[in-house]
């Protein structure tokens, strides 16, 4: 219970500007902008469902440069498991990309493309999670969306499912498609504006080119995958480095605090005056805070989390006033520029990402941080003391 009641002390004594600084910190993401404006003239995706429950994915895509430059490029993809196979046309290099915000990859092209120039890239991954198999209502189900880009047009999507199975046997088929020929379902969209996006659902009971094994990062078995225990660890972790952090910070404040109240009490020994100060502003305190004294005739702040005397009380106040003035002699405020990332946004995630560096190229955006206004030490000490002494 000690314990509990020291951590919420600390809490309740960290200075509301540090609590929003720290949600700003994780809150924060990279700001970005891409290198170069683009449109999409082709995009056409073939999806091919495997005996495992994985899906091949191949991507074609033929960029048009319309200004700045493009070195390199990302395609969103439904999730972060994949592993990509192969690359050809103008990608020299295909590797995930991911992160919280984006799951997909990072192409590097073969040069830098200038403004009227178009090239043409090709790659193929291996894609878990996204054919499920529905135990419980003996199903299986695709539903998928292609990356889209929220700063460019596509002029043509497709979508071509290398379909398992006969058309026939689909229970969900949405939206019709556009075409069929043999077993190769097809769907189309023109001129798709800026983050326009298509969404495919297919779902059937015949999955008997499945294996009999339950496909990967399918619903079945009600289990509670690995990256559920990896989330809880890393939260203890985290935790117990922030107990850890604030224990250790509390026993050096409470050494500190005690070698200056002695220094405070070898003080009232000598100056009767400095004795009654200290005694009458204790008094005061306990009055304002309600703190009965116990048996003993001592008196347990709960703010402080322990027995307090006048010299501790003097101690506290004067390592709080210290800590006011080293926040307002070091006061700092920060600009910076904001914009909108052109954003290649993923499957299955509605957010849009900034796709670990933006979809074309991109340069990063800096804060300029400077230092402004200067304050009369004297004249805050006294503020400041009277502030606290009013809590």
């Amino acid at each position: 219970m000690r314990r509990l009641r020291i951590f919420g002390s600390m809490l309740r004594r960290l200075s509301p500007g540090i609590l929003i600084l720290g949600l700003l910190l994780l809150t924060t993401i990279p700001i970005f902008a891409d290198t170069g404006t683009y449109r999409i003239a082709d995009y056409t995706i073939k999806l091919e469902p495997q005996s495992d429950g994985q899906v091949r994915i191949t991507v074609t895509q033929r960029w048009q440069v319309t200004g700045g430059s493009i070195p390199w490029i990302t395609v969103g993809l439904p999730n972060s498991y994949f592993s990509v196979e192969s690359c050809s046309g103008a990608a020299s290099d295909v590797y995930p990309a991911n992160d919280n915000y984006f799951s997909g990859v990072r192409i590097d092209l073969d040069k830098d493309y200038q403004a009227g120039q178009t090239f043409d890239v090709v790659f193929t991954v291996l894609q878990q999670n996204l054919l499920e198999r529905l135990t419980e209502e003996k199903k299986w189900r695709i539903s998928y969306t292609p990356g889209w880009y929220d700063r460019a047009a596509i002029d043509h999507l497709r979508i071509d499912m290398m379909s398992p199975i006969n058309y026939q046997e689909y229970t969900v088929l949405s939206p019709a498609p556009s075409s069929m020929s043999g077993n190769v379902l097809t769907w189309e969209h023109l001129n798709l504006s800026p983050g326009g996006r298509l969404t495919i659902t297919l779902e059937s009971p015949v999955g008997d080119f499945l294996a009999e094994s339950v496909p990967i990062g399918t619903t079945a078995g009600g289990g509670l995958g690995s990256s559920f225990y990896i989330v809880i660890a890393v939260i203890v972790g985290v935790g117990l480095l922030v107990f850890f952090v604030i224990r250790q910070n509390r026993k050096a404040r409470d050494a500190q605090i005690r070698e200056q109240a002695l220094s405070i009490e070898e003080e009232m020994a000598r100056d009767k005056k400095k004795k009654a100060e200290v005694e009458k502003g204790f008094e005061k305190y306990v009055e304002k805070k309600k703190i009965q004294p116990d048996e003993q005739g001592r008196y347990f702040d709960r703010s402080y989390g322990d027995y307090i005397t006048p010299a501790i009380f003097w101690a506290i106040l004067a390592s709080q006033r210290q800590q006011q003035l080293n926040r307002f002699s070091n006061t700092s405020y920060r600009s910076g520029c904001v914009s909108t990332c052109a954003c290649v946004s993923c499957a299955c995630a509605c957010a849009c990402a900034c796709a670990g560096g933006g979809a074309a190229g991109c340069s990063r955006k800096t804060l300029h941080e400077f230092r402004t206004c200067s304050f009369l030490k004297g004249r805050v000490s006294k503020i400041i003391s009277e502030e606290i002494l009013k809590k």
